[in-house]
């Protein structure tokens, strides 16, 4: 009894799967036609209504040096890999300037940063990566290599200042502190100058020779020798003026140092203040530094930027086969509608 139910129910399902092939098959014209109607909006309106995008490719080496060699010393340099380099391009400062100098009045700083991608390497973990590709991109080919251009112009201007300010405020920390610290060796060689000034004063420069123990024998004929006591210079006093000789001369070179540090903290009160005027005058024109700069020789584009020739989005093709396949389940669905549920409606 089971078995024959089961052969019945799996008769009506072969029925059921049939009568909806069937149905669709009768309403093909419909499906068609949707279809057709999917594919060509979607068509239009990715051609007519959404904007396009273009994408200007910036090829970027990076190969910053740990150290900064400087006029004043090898300064460490705190950023320590390439791709903390190349994420600066996206830093808000970067953005601020690139949106002045492309004169954009209704561009947000997070706007402009979805327009740059920077393409993640597929390099090995334990190799180390100097080459980013970032993808900037604009409405038309035009705008699109202007942006990149600017971008890769600000994004220079930024890491050079960045690191000749960071030089500047660790050079004039660490010249402050020694010129103190020796200022007070100064002090310390001075009061001992002076104690063992006062200390030569009281101590004789010669030894009686009747009170010591060194005489000299000279022979005045051959049948006599008289023995002679002479004076000596006092050991003493000879320690004493070494070593105000050796103070005297280490306050000069400490004098002639602080004099270097001094020249050296004048430059660079002048370099903070070009910096600060820099600043100031919201970076109208570039940093006019004296200090040599690193970044001109470790970032650079290996070729320049070009317009790009087609758009990167959207796909019109692509969009045209969403629209058909969303216009074909439309069709599919309103075919089913049609046939049964008008079709129970009648029967009612």
């Amino acid at each position: 009894m089971n078995e024959n139910q089961n052969n019945i129910q799996n008769y009506e399902d072969e029925i059921d799967l049939r009568e909806l092939i069937m149905a669709l098959w009768k309403r093909k014209k419909m499906i068609v036609a949707l279809t057709l109607v999917g594919a060509i909006l979607a068509g239009l309106i990715s051609m007519f209504v959404m904007s396009p995008v273009y994408d200007t490719k910036l090829n970027i080496v990076v190969s910053m040096p740990e150290t900064y060699h400087t006029r004043y010393g090898e300064y460490t340099l705190p950023i320590t890999s390439n791709d903390q380099y190349i994420n600066l391009i996206t830093s808000n400062n970067v953005l601020i300037n690139t949106i002045r100098d492309m004169d954009y009045k209704d561009v947000s700083l997070e706007d402009l940063r979805k327009r740059i991608d920077i393409e993640k390497s597929t390099a090995a973990a334990n190799t180390v990566q100097n080459s980013f590709t970032v993808n900037v991109s604009a409405d038309n080919p035009e705008e699109s290599l202007k942006l990149a251009q600017t971008l890769f112009d600000s994004y220079m201007e930024f890491i050079d200042v960045m690191t000749k300010e960071r030089v500047v405020d660790y050079y004039l920390g660490y010249f402050g502190v020694e010129i103190k610290a020796k200022q007070n060796f100064l002090d310390i060689e001075n009061d001992k100058i002076k104690r063992n000034e006062e200390l030569l004063l009281n101590t004789p420069k010669t030894i009686d020779g009747s009170k010591s123990n060194v005489e000299i024998e000279t022979p005045l004929n051959e049948d006599s020798d008289y023995v002679i006591p002479i004076d000596i210079v006092n050991p003493s006093y000879i320690k004493v003026e070494a070593e105000i000789t050796q103070s005297k001369q280490e306050i000069n070179e400490t004098l002639s140092t602080m004099q270097k540090y001094e020249k050296y903290l004048e430059e660079l009160n002048a370099e903070k203040q070009t910096i600060n005027n820099y600043y100031e005058t919201g970076r109208e024109a570039k940093l006019a530094s004296n200090i040599a700069g690193v970044v001109d020789t470790s970032v650079y584009l290996p070729s320049p930027p070009v317009a790009p020739t087609q758009k990167t989005s959207p796909s019109n093709a692509m969009n045209t086969v969403i629209g058909a396949v969303l216009g074909l389940m439309i069709g599919v669905i309103a075919a089913l509608v049609k046939e049964y549920w008008f079709k129970d409606e009648s029967v009612k």
